[in-house]
């Protein structure tokens, strides 16, 4: 676990409790088992006197902390709970929890309540406080700590459901989508030593420059740290869309900083760039993976392309045009975006063209597993035409490439030899020359950019 120190002298309330059983406040608790007033969530400790668990010197003022003796003691849990147990996301090993770090954490650091009458929950937020290198770490397998096999299906602003466990996210690093998440709050306030001690100056002098972790063992992380350590606060604009990045004027206003009303837009136009959006994040009907654009994985945002032109606000949405390549590329790339245009277009039309025969081939099998699998090709293709293959290239072509596979196996199905497939020549793949020379079955004519420009290219390959 991560050691940090405190630079403030901080304590905590934990319960408002009063010392012994005679109170009347503990003998109502020990009259049977307590519920929450906000859930039916039975607490297995409500027949406990507040000072059977909080303990020490501050009890009688209700500001008891809880010695770990207090919980394992003869009768509680005195084999220290399970072995194993299951938090938010992960599985962790329970006995001795936090023990092996510079801070010593004990039972009370993780399991919590609010008020005496709650029944005790465990505290992610003390994960967080003491996993700090890795909350704030922007490295994939930092995340695996908590989140080892994300299961998760999220939507998209757009609705587009984005299956977690099929991203490529070691490679990609959690992130490139979610690029802000809140940091835990090392920070305490003086406000939260003050519920506690009053001679604050004295206290400050005493806690500067000192681990006053040793001095509050007992006491809840979130007693003094705040809570909400670990959310997302914000995600990546290809996956929650922001409509003013492309639209500068609609219905006769313009979109600024004061009135940029994106979930107003989405009641009418909710999934209008669905389509882009699920080709740009790689998620292909029927597909196994998710297989985001490259162009994606390297942290471009849909205004990365969609460069708004200078000058007066338009009406018109942003169009992407060769002259935001050159923004990052040398120029001579300016021709890159029509070679990928005229080579989909192609290579879209040889793999429409071979499902769409083979469909008038088969209509007569009647055979429905050969059609489901010629209607799934159909979805690819349509999902290319409509999104616009150079949103993602690399899926566009393997679209391409896997429909006509399908149309193949049905044929297969209904016992008809398949026709010979269609060359679509090389596959594309960034840092090769595919990835630009892209026109289908056309040779690559080198004579249109020197050759210093691409000795240039292909020594920027090899220093990648």
């Amino acid at each position: 676990m991560g050691r940090f120190l405190l630079t403030t002298f901080a304590f905590a309330t934990l319960l408002a409790c009063t010392q012994g059983t005679g109170s009347s406040a503990s003998q109502e608790r020990a009259t049977g088992p307590a519920r929450s007033a906000a859930t039916t969530v039975v607490n297995p400790h409500g027949e406990l006197a507040c000072a059977a668990c909080h303990q020490g010197t501050r009890a009688a003022r209700g500001r008891a902390a809880v010695p770990a003796r207090a919980c394992t003691a003869s009768g509680c849990h005195a084999d220290g709970g399970p072995t194993e147990v299951h938090i938010a996301t992960t599985t962790i090993q329970h006995h001795d929890h936090g023990n092996e770090g510079a801070i010593q954490s004990s039972c009370t650091g993780c399991h919590v309540h609010d008020n005496g009458d709650e029944p005790l929950s465990t505290s992610v937020d003390a994960c967080a406080l003491c996993h700090l290198s890795q909350v704030q770490s922007s490295n994939a397998q930092d995340c695996r700590l908590c989140h080892r096999h994300p299961s998760n299906v999220e939507l998209t602003s757009q609705g587009v459901p984005i299956p977690h466990a099929s991203l490529p996210w070691i490679e990609t690093g959690c992130v490139r989508c979610h690029y802000d998440v809140a940091k835990a709050p090392v920070a305490v306030p003086m406000s939260r030593c003050n519920r506690c001690h009053t001679d604050l100056t004295q206290l400050t002098r005493q806690g500067i420059g000192r681990d006053l972790h040793p001095a509050h063992t007992g006491i809840m992380c979130t007693a003094c740290h705040d809570s909400g350590t670990h959310t997302v606060q914000a995600m990546s604009s290809a996956v929650d869309l922001a409509c003013s990045n492309c639209h500068q004027v609609v219905h006769g206003r313009r979109f600024t900083r004061a009135w940029n009303p994106s979930s107003t837009c989405d009641a009418c136009h909710g999934s209008v760039h669905r389509v882009e959006q699920e080709l740009f994040l790689g998620v292909l009907p029927g597909a196994q993976e998710a297989l985001p654009s490259n162009h994606f994985l390297v942290g471009l945002t849909c205004r990365s392309c969609h460069v708004a032109p200078a000058g007066q606000p338009s009406d018109k949405p942003v169009r992407a045009t060769a002259q935001a390549c050159t923004g990052c590329h040398l120029v001579q790339y300016r021709t890159v975006l029509a070679w990928w245009r005229q080579g989909l277009e192609q290579k879209e039309k040889q793999a429409s063209d071979y499902v769409r025969s083979a469909r008038r081939a088969l209509t007569a099998a009647h055979s429905d597993s050969a059609d489901a699998l010629l209607g799934s090709a159909d979805a690819m293709l349509s999902l290319v035409q409509r999104a616009g293959g150079e949103h993602n290239l690399e899926l566009a072509d393997r679209a391409f490439r896997e429909s006509v596979q399908r149309a193949r196996a049905a044929y297969g199905l209904v016992g008809k030899p398949a026709p010979s497939p269609p060359n679509f020549g090389t596959e594309p793949h960034a840092g090769l020359c595919s990835y630009c020379h892209y026109r289908s079955n056309e040779p690559w004519d080198f004579s249109r950019m020197s050759e210093a420009f691409h000795a240039k290219v292909m020594e920027q390959v090899r220093n990648r």
